[in-house]
């Protein structure tokens, strides 16, 4: 073996590792949102998920990439456990899809009458078209397909250089295991049991390895995928950690069944269907130890769910709950994460707001919300300054996960989107610290003989108690209309009763029924609680409405437009 086919073998493997990507990274840019939506509307039942994870990941090129999308899902709330279980299980099936599309045309047909022309021109398409999002995304999608089998390509002719130099047959007599090993070690370290299985095939193709010895190396494939998913779950809550395991022992088990059975199934292919391609039968062992995987899971599914959930418990350290579960490999999710997430930010500051002033009252935003983090210490915190500490805790999340969201390659508008959702949760602080600021003032007047410090003090329970409530249903709204036309009634409405209290304060003042200290309270006190309410409309406005609508409220009130 020389230099060169080291080299064409390695390079080769590059380009179709780098197809992969491309092929991934396009389909999730083209289409992230619409495989998003099809798992959330097909994954309600067991059955129905496990035939979306198939068809997604067979559209997606990449079991690796469905799965964490799953662990996103998982941990924000929006897939059940059980129900993720059952996508990761049709995910393997449908990983399998690639290998089909290599075996039916990587070793069928002479790959360079179609891959240098799709290459080219699809390296033309993405100068001409990097201004334009859908058409560089096909263009991308092309170059990665090319690559894909131009790599593969590559990898043929060394592997049929490598047969003549090199000797392979005292090599072979080695234990199976050893090679499930070699399986295993390879796609852990390349991070694609999709390479892994290309590479077998080349081998296959060849000659170099026989089909037992194959088959063994996809196993331990089969086995180094799971890598991936565990490395997306750490940190994660209980529910990722449980689909991660469940996912390595159904790839362990399907293994050790390929394995135990390996020469019976190879006997089967041969001898009953008649198939005696080394290729399509090391693909379709594959496809078979998935499908009976999966036969022999769904009915086992319930009670497997529950042996998970006995064995991961949430710890509880994190405060936010979205966004713990974002991966940087899945940007888009990852927009539609924090999104939630700031939400749930701005809903805790109302509800944490209104106990400064012991404002009880239920609202459908307080039903929503909390059906979110029955498990999370916000709400099992029981004094102000825990949940106070809480807020603190998050925000510091929020910041943290942004600040690594921004080093990655981003797209201009969702970009721009992240920025104001972090506009909007800094508000939404502000407006929380103001509130905690007059938390002695609201005790001292709460708990006056005097009168006026009283009734004060009631009024202002009295206006806040509207103001969260307005707030809370505008944070429900969808329409950004309306959204515009209360955020500009409640503006109006602070403002009004601000000057309202000021003048009230100067009425008392003039009659000298409150003292000197007093009146200097009231007037801090009443500009801390403008103050907050502003900050917090502010965050509503920024996190609710579009760039148009947001233009229009600025320009009613005269506000530079947070950028």
């Amino acid at each position: 073996m020389t230099n060169t086919d080291f080299w064409k073998l390695l390079a080769g493997l590059g380009m179709f590792l780098y197809g992969m990507f491309h092929l991934e990274d396009s389909m999730k840019q083209l289409e992230g949102r619409s495989f998003k939506l099809f798992l959330q509307k097909h994954t309600k039942q067991k059955l129905s998920a496990i035939f979306s994870g198939t068809i997604v990941t067979a559209v997606l090129q990449s079991s690796s990439i469905v799965n964490l999308m799953v662990l996103s899902f998982v941990g924000a709330g929006m897939l059940s456990m059980r129900n993720a279980l059952s996508v990761a299980l049709g995910a393997n099936i449908g990983g399998t899809f690639n290998s089909w599309l290599v075996a039916l045309l990587g070793f069928k047909i002479d790959l360079g009458n179609f891959t240098l022309p799709i290459i080219g021109i699809a390296g033309l398409g993405l100068i001409i078209f990097k201004n334009k999002k859908t058409l560089y995304q096909i263009a991308k999608f092309s170059m990665g397909f090319g690559l894909l089998f131009l790599g593969l390509d590559f990898m043929k002719e060394s592997m049929d250089a490598m047969i003549k130099a090199f000797d392979f047959a005292p090599y072979l007599h080695y234990p199976r295991l050893i090679f499930v090993l070699i399986g295993f070690v390879l796609t852990a370290l390349i991070q694609t049991s999709a390479a892994t299985v290309v590479i077998v095939l080349s081998a296959l193709y060849a000659h170099i390895l026989p089909i037992e010895t194959a088959v063994a190396v996809v196993l331990g494939a089969e086995l180094g995928t799971t890598i991936k998913i565990v490395i997306g779950s750490i940190g994660g809550v209980a529910a990722k950690k449980r689909v991660a395991f469940g996912n390595i022992l159904f790839n362990m088990i399907t293994s050790l069944f390929g394995f135990i059975f390996l020469v019976p199934i190879i006997s089967l292919f041969n001898n009953v269907l008649g198939l005696q391609d080394p290729i399509f039968i090391l693909v379709a062992f594959q496809t078979l130890i998935n499908i009976v995987g999966v036969i022999i899971f769904y009915f086992f599914l319930d009670g497997f769910a529950d042996f998970l959930e006995k064995r991961f418990i949430n710890d509880g350290q994190s405060a936010t709950h979205f966004i713990q579960n974002i991966n940087p490999e899945m940007l888009s999710n990852s927009i539609d994460l924090m999104e939630k997430e700031v939400g749930l930010f701005i809903y805790r500051v109302i509800h944490l707001n209104r106990e400064v002033f012991q404002i009880k009252h239920e609202e459908e935003a307080d039903n929503i919300y909390k059906n979110y983090i029955k498990e999370k210490s916000f709400f099992n915190a029981s004094t102000y300054a825990e949940k106070y500490n809480v807020i603190k805790q998050a925000e510091g999340e929020i910041l943290l996960v942004y600040s690594k969201m921004i080093e990655e390659s981003i797209h201009r508008d969702d970009l721009k989107r992240l920025n104001q959702l972090m506009a909007s949760a800094r508000s939404a602080m502000y407006s929380a610290k103001g509130m905690k600021d007059i938390i002695e003032d609201r005790k001292e007047f709460s708990n006056s003989v005097n009168e006026v410090k009283f009734d004060i003090y009631k009024l202002i329970k009295e206006q806040l108690s509207e103001f969260y409530d307005q707030s809370n249903q505008i944070l429900l709204e969808t329409d950004q209309s309306k959204v515009l036309q209360r955020l500009i009634g409640l503006t109006q409405t602070i403002k009004q009763e601000y000057e309202q209290r000021i003048k009230k304060t100067y009425q008392e003042a003039g009659k000298t029924i409150v003292k000197e200290i007093d009146i200097s309270t009231l007037f801090n006190a009443s500009r801390e609680l403008y103050a907050s309410s502003e900050s917090l409309i502010d965050s509503l406005k920024v996190y609710l409405l579009d760039a148009e609508h947001l233009l229009k409220l600025e320009e009613v009130h005269n506000i530079p437009e947070i950028k």
